[in-house]
């Protein structure tokens, strides 16, 4: 898998992402090509392979700090430390 500036994307990069606030910094936990990944939670990754919910040009990344999408809403679903991300334009990783 590679950034828009064509460098291979690693697990374990610390990436930009875009949020409605602007952006948050985030860590590559899983490859959609491969479905490789950190040591993250077994339960995660048996449901992202076993329902292949991963698409092979995503990630999936890791909120570094508060997550930027929590909300308090009980009328929206609760977010968790993962997000599953287009590896597009937007995503670059951190210099």
């Amino acid at each position: 898998m590679k950034y828009s500036d064509g460098s291979d994307v690693r697990l374990g990069d610390v990436v930009n992402v875009p949020v409605p606030s602007g952006a948050a910094k985030a860590r590559v936990v899983m490859l959609g090509e491969t479905y490789e990944h950190l040591d993250i939670d077994p339960s995660f990754v048996t449901w992202v392979k076993k329902d292949k919910v991963l698409e092979p040009t995503s990630i999936v990344v890791e909120w570094l700090g508060a997550n930027p999408l929590a909300h308090d809403d009980p009328r929206y679903a609760p977010v968790g430390n993962y997000m599953f991300s287009p590896l597009d334009e937007w995503v670059t990783r951190d210099a």
